[in-house]
């Protein structure tokens, strides 16, 4: 079997940990009851490096394009992530260029207009939700000013298309606390995905992976795991772990980061 199957197969499963989960079913649960009801809210989900934010997003992402694409006008999630540097003028840019519009050139004078372009293009769409990625960009440092031109820029997007935001980043994202109230007040639901702990749940994780795979031999799991450190687990741990040669280090380091 070769390495591109290997990582193939793999890259296919997710086995879902308890707090993984709540945040996955949470997230899914608000776009239902934001569709149902025409009240658009939101969450904000946090995870530190490794921990399977990414994933998470990849997931819901999967689970909204089922029956299409930001290509047709069907279901769909919007995902972009904010840099160090993000604006409301670049935020607004990103969402266009996941919609399927070029890039442009962007001046002050015509930020209105691209915004009725946007929210025109997610109702068109039809969007059941959008994820908005390292959003702990966003309440760093002394940003005050260009922070709430950001909330006040996704206040209107979601009152204007009913869709309702989630915002997720590393732990420093914290509680929204120093963000605009009005803004944080519409986004409720937390989840947090902590680092594994070696205890039963990892073993339960390790247990149900071994089960899902069924294209090679994951048997040999339980040896492996009772080599690794007593300690908590994140992805660089188990990255660096010295696993010996009980399994191909590649495909260790793939089933790592499936652990979700």
């Amino acid at each position: 079997m070769t390495f591109e199957t290997i990582a193939e197969e793999v890259n296919q499963l997710t086995v879902m940990h308890t707090q993984f989960k709540k945040a996955f079913d949470g997230i899914c649960k608000i776009a239902d009851t934001s569709q149902r009801s025409g009240i658009p809210f939101g969450g904000a989900v946090t995870a530190p490096p490794g921990a399977g934010k990414s994933h998470l997003i990849q997931n819901v992402e999967r689970k909204f394009r089922q029956n299409g694409s930001l290509l047709s006008p069907k279901n769909s999630v919007l995902v972009i992530s904010t840099a160090a540097t993000s604006t409301s003028g670049s935020i607004i840019d990103r969402m266009l260029q996941q919609l399927g519009h070029p890039p442009i050139i962007r001046t002050v004078r015509l930020q209105d207009a691209r915004l009725s372009m946007l929210i025109k293009g997610i109702i068109d769409r039809k969007v059941s939700i959008i994820i908005i990625d390292e959003f702990q960009h966003i309440c760093r440092g002394k940003r005050n000013a260009s922070a709430n031109e950001i909330t006040d820029l996704l206040k209107e997007i979601m009152d204007k298309t009913k869709v309702p935001l989630i915002v997720s980043g590393t732990d420093e994202l914290g509680d929204l606390n120093s963000l605009d109230p009005q803004f944080t007040s519409r986004l409720p639901a937390r989840f947090h995905i902590p680092e594994f702990a070696r205890n039963e749940d990892w073993k339960g994780f390790l247990l149900a992976f071994e089960k899902a795979c069924t294209k090679f031999d994951l048997s040999l799991m339980p040896t492996i795991e009772a080599r690794l450190p007593g300690q908590q687990i994140s992805h660089d741990t188990c990255q660096t772990a010295k696993l010996g040669n009980a399994m191909p280090s590649t495909c260790w380091n793939l089933l790592m980061i499936h652990w979700y």
